[in-house]
This record gives C-alpha cells, structure tokens and sequence, in this order.
C-alpha cells in the first residue's frame, strides 16, 4: 500500500484539525496520532487505496520559509490574506496547495458575514479551489442569554461565491451545514440547502485525483438554493428575489443588469458615530439623487450609478472638490462601494477589508466600482497614500483589497487635508499554475503562544478514557463557537458566548474531568510568556464558568449523534469544583512560582519545546488532581515528559 504525505497549514491547531478530521470522514476512516513533537503533530489516516500521513503546521507565517499568505500573493492573490487551513500535499521536493478552507462559526450578522470574502478572492486569483464552510440558523440572545431569533447572512454573500465561481470558472463555494442550535422547523426550511456530506465528496475527489465536476454542480446549486431560500425568508422587501438571483448571475452585464430590473430605492446608512466631513454629506445626498440602485441588497453600502448620470456627477465633483481632477469612465455603469475604513478614533476597521472583495465577486471582473473611503484615517495614512500607494498596501490590508478590487478610489474625510482620487490600475486575472513552493522536512518556528496552546490540546484532548473532556479550545484566531458539558452519555453546548468582564475572562481552554464522582472544570490561560498572565486571572477564570453556568446550554446532542439539536429544557443544578491554570514557555524555576502567586492560579504548565518536551508543573493543594491525569498520560503518549516542581 503507497503512502502519500500531505500537510495541514493552520492559523491555529483546531483549524488544521477540523480539516484533519474532515478527510477522515471523507474516507469514513480515523485519524491516529503518530509519534511526533507535542508542537508539530503528525497523523495518519489509513484508506482503501493508501495511508495519508499528514502534518499539522499551526499559525501562518511562523515556520520558516513558508507563509501561505506570501506563497498566495506571489501566485497573483494580490491580497495578502490566509485562509483558515490549506492542505498540501508533497511530492518531489515540492509542496503543493490542494485545497484553501475557511471556517465560521459565529453568527453570520452583519459584517462578519462579509469580512472573509477578499480571502476567498484571493485563492480564486491563485488558482486554489476554495471552500466557505459556515454554519446557518444559529441563534442570538439577548442580555440575559434568553433566545431571541435565528440570525441570517445578507443572501448577497452566498451569491458572491457563487458569481465569482461562474465568473472564474473555479471553485469558490460555501458549503452550509446546521448551527448547533438550529430548531427542528428552521432545519426543515433549510435543510436542500446544506452541503455538508458534499464537501466531503470533494475533498475526496480532489486528494483521489477524480473528476469534480458533479460535486461542483451539487454544490453550486445547494448555495443558489442557500440564496434563495435566504432572500424569500426576508420580511421586508430588501433583497432580490426567486429567480432574480439566477437571472443576475448568467447576466452579462451585472451593473446594466441592476439598472435596468432592480426597482429599489437605495440610501446610504449612517451610524453617527464617525465623524465625516461636511462635504461628505454633500456627495452622499448627490448620488442618492441621481437614481442610483442597491447591488442586490438595500442594506448594502454599495449602489449602482447609471451611466447616463455618469457626466453629471464628474462636472459637479470637479466644482464641489476645487477642480479636483475627476476621470472615470463614462461609458459604463460605476459602481460605488461606500468604506468607513476607520474607527472613530481612527484606527482600522477590519471588516471593512472585505466590502471590496464583496462587491467584485457579486459584479463580476468588468464592472467599474468607485471605493469612496470616508472614515478618519491617521494622517499618516493620507501622507502615504498620496506619496506611494503601493508600500501603502504593503502594510494596510484595507487599501490592498481597495486598490486590487476597485478601479477609482475617492477619499473625502474629516481628517484628510485634501480630497484624493486616482485610478487604482487594478488588473483581474486569474493564474492559471497549480501554487507550488519548495518542501522544507524540518521547519523551524519561532516557539510562542501558539505552541503553549498546541501543546495544551494535543496532551489533554481526546483522553475521554480517562474521564477527561475538552469542552473548549479557543487559540489565537480560533473561533467562540461554544463551551460543552458532558452529562450522562449527552454533551450540552452554550453557543453565543457571554462576554468577558471586570470580574470574568472567558478562558483559552477549559476541559471537564469526572473522578470518583466528582466533577471538575479546569480553565487554562495561555500566554506566550509568564508576565503576560494578568494578576488574579485565577479567579477572572472561575468566575467565567460560575457566570455561564448561571444559564442553560443552547444545543445538545447524543454521545453517538454526529447532529445537534435545539435545547430549549434545563440541565438543572451542577454541583463542580474549579481549577485555573496559568500556560506559557518555561524561563526558570522562579517564574513559576511568581506566575501561580501573582495569578491566584492553582497549578502552572510551563513548556519547554524539543523533540520532547518538557512539561514543568507546579500546583497548590487545588491542582494536585492534575498531576495524576498528566502522569497516566506521559505513559500513553510519547512527544513529552513531566518535570514536577
């Protein structure tokens, strides 16, 4: 039987390992750990035709000589933006990407719906299929965690794959699947549109070598189904509609299209919030005077100018702006795509990286779209831009996506001393080379936080055993996606997690050990150093399980269930004992008892990385428990051992 090598990029450890247990189930097979380092794990899936062993690397741009977002970017990505997991797969001294996928699972309002999107653009302009696996009809609540309505993304985003696929020819598609806490009645209106089971395929096909062409029929039709589905569920008449979603896309025009079909009236939003420049509230009432139309959605900061109104608009910028120097193309529709940028103290807003991307993938390669950037950037920022626009995106993800999307950028902002427009040069084209780079054996890393948080769940997770359970692993740039409790053969979930406070911190890990029936929840804080433990996070641990257990869990499901279902009853009184940990690298004896004092911390992991790490330990009374599951561990798992202070 031929062995394959294949290797999971990750920004984090549970990204590469939902992805691992991803081609698991595609070959209805499992995933054993190998011997390997607790920082750089290596599994191995065994399946009909081969046996996969495959290597988790966890956060981009750490190990040496290989950052995905770079190797992208050079490939014509043009955005410098990762994806959650890539798999790689190794071959002749070259390593080469399969398969980009990215993950949310938090509640699709707003612009976290949005925000991803320059990252899937990306991939498509490298030439690397891409999958958007979300999850739909999770459930908000409101201040009191009482469930209040299911939250829905703006259909416009499942369109914009959709588009950017059939615009491409790539694949560039989410795939739906159940919010844990979706109810049975929204599961039956949304149930044609989950494609889930059909990413497995895909994922099979690609690694197999086999024609996708089917699979990608399915799944471009469950997301269209998505969109629909989405648009008709709106109460107000906001959206397209039905079939208007189908006519749009096979368009050749899309901006004409909107033009000529769409019948809404559209006006830009305004949060009060951002302070802008009076002239600003002069061009926003002018467009809205000029027939402008929504780009599929009224609620979106994007709109359609006709081109007979084209003219009109560059003679009055040319007098409002003091003869500013105004030259878009008069011979096509423009569309406008209205950016804040910034915070009100002028730092960036992140999500609006993404209304750029957003609005290419819905118009298509052809459409001209106007960036108006309005928001209070530093002065600085004005400074670069005018000097050299290109180091400008070097360093500002927001203007990257602007000038690699959009034709014309205008900025007109109450802190820029002059208004600004210029042609961006942006050019579409899609590589048409599989992304490959040079394999490198050994990588090195830079060890950090990431490698205290890899360390952590590859020793505690998946000994349930030994009556230990991991029912939270948040590293950096995870996700909050819910904290479980496992009770009598059923593992509960709180999705939509409370917020920190004063009093509490929501932890980086929790897990659940039952001894002699006795149950204890075991928070972790993890940090790259010892001093970056903030004083008395011991008891800001603890009082984050007190407060969520002040609530009832969202979803549940049945030990040998793999779906969730909506919890609407009470798990009634849980009796628990609590243990906080401070997590980091290993400096000195010393430090471990400055960091369990100043903490309020039961016990300390302090790791100390090679290809066998050392796990220094150090407790009070309350964390001696620890100790005996960790030995019990040490034996059954090589990559570690434990030196006990």
């Amino acid at each position: 039987m031929i062995t394959r090598n294949l290797r999971i990029h990750g920004d984090n450890i549970v990204e590469c390992e939902r992805t691992l247990k991803m081609i698991a189930e595609a070959y209805n097979s499992t995933y054993e750990l190998q011997k390997c380092p607790v920082y750089f794990p290596k599994y191995s899936i065994r399946t009909k035709e081969c046996i996969f062993l495959i290597e988790l690397l966890s956060g981009h741009g750490r190990w040496s000589d290989i950052d995905l977002g770079s190797i992208i970017y050079k490939a014509g990505g043009r955005l410098r933006e990762s994806a959650d997991s890539y798999l790689t797969e190794i071959s002749g001294g070259q390593e080469t990407i399969l398969l980009g996928i990215e993950y949310c699972s938090a509640l699709p309002a707003g612009n976290n719906a949005w925000q991803r999107n320059g990252r899937a653009l990306a991939s498509v302009y490298a030439n690397v299929p891409y999958l958007y696996y979300a999850e739909i009809g999770g459930i908000e609540l409101d201040e009191n965690r009482t469930p209040k309505a299911p939250r829905y993304p703006n259909p416009a985003v499942p369109f914009s794959y959709v588009s950017l696929s059939h615009d491409m020819n790539s694949v560039c598609l989410p795939v739906y699947r159940a919010h844990p806490s979706m109810t049975d009645q929204n599961m039956e209106a949304y149930k044609t549109a989950l494609g889930y089971a059909d990413g497995l395929v895909f994922i099979r096909q690609i690694l197999n070598g086999e024609d996708t062409t089917t699979t990608i029929k399915t799944l471009k039709e469950k997301a269209v189904k998505m969109v629909e589905i989405l648009s008709n569920g709106r109460k107000k008449k906001d959206t397209l509609k039905g079939k208007e979603w189908g006519d749009l896309l096979l368009s050749e025009n899309r901006p004409s299209w909107l033009v000529q079909n769409y019948r809404e009236e559209w006006k830009k939003k305004s949060s009060g919030k951002v302070r802008v420049s009076d002239t600003f509230m002069l061009f926003k009432s002018k467009i809205e005077s000029l027939s402008v139309v929504p780009i599929t959605a009224k609620d979106l900061p994007f709109c359609v100018v006709p081109k007979r109104n084209l003219h009109g608009l560059k003679t009055w910028m040319k007098q409002t702006y003091n003869g500013l120097d105004v030259s878009f193309d008069e011979d096509k529709d423009l569309a406008l795509v209205w950016i804040t940028g910034f915070k009100p103290r002028g730092d960036d807003s992140r999500p609006d990286r993404g209304l750029s991307p957003l609005c290419r993938m819905i118009l298509g390669k052809d459409a001209n779209i106007m960036a108006v950037v309005s928001g209070p950037g530093s002065k600085y920022t004005w400074n670069k831009l005018r000097k050299s626009p290109k180091d400008l995106c070097k360093s500002n993800g927001l203007f990257e996506a602007i000038f690699s999307c959009c034709n014309y950028l205008f900025v007109d902002s109450a802190t820029c001393d002059n208004f600004i427009f210029m042609p961006t040069g942006a050019t579409l084209k899609k590589n048409t080379k599989a992304v490959s780079f040079q394999y490198i054996p050994q990588p090195v890393v830079n060890f950090f936080e990431h490698d205290t948080d890899c360390a952590i769940h590859q020793i505690l997770s998946s000994h349930n055993e030994l009556g230990i359970y991991e029912c939270f692993c948040n590293p950096p740039g995870g996700d909050w996606s819910g904290i479980s409790y496992f009770k009598n053969e059923k593992e509960y979930k709180w999705t939509s997690l409370p917020r920190v406070s004063e009093q509490s911190k929501r932890p980086d890990h929790i897990f659940q050990i039952v001894r002699n029936d006795a149950l204890f929840f075991v928070t972790i804080e993890s940090k790259g150093y010892g001093r970056d433990l903030e004083d008395n996070i011991g008891k800001r641990l603890k009082d984050y399980i007190n407060d969520l257990f002040k609530s009832e869990p969202t979803a549940y499901k049945a030990d040998k269930e793999s779906e969730w279902r909506f919890f609407n009853g009470t798990i009634g009184h849980v009796k628990y004992n609590l243990i906080s940990v401070g997590a980091f690298l290993f400096k000195d004896e010393r430090d471990l008892t400055t960091q369990l004092q100043r903490g309020s911390l039961d016990a300390i992991f302090a790791f100390e990385f090679g290809d066998v790490t050392t796990l220094h330990f150090l407790s009070s009374r309350e964390g001696n428990i620890l100790l005996e599951y960790l030995r019990k561990i040490e034996l059954e798992q090589s990559g570690f051992v434990i030196k006990v202070h």
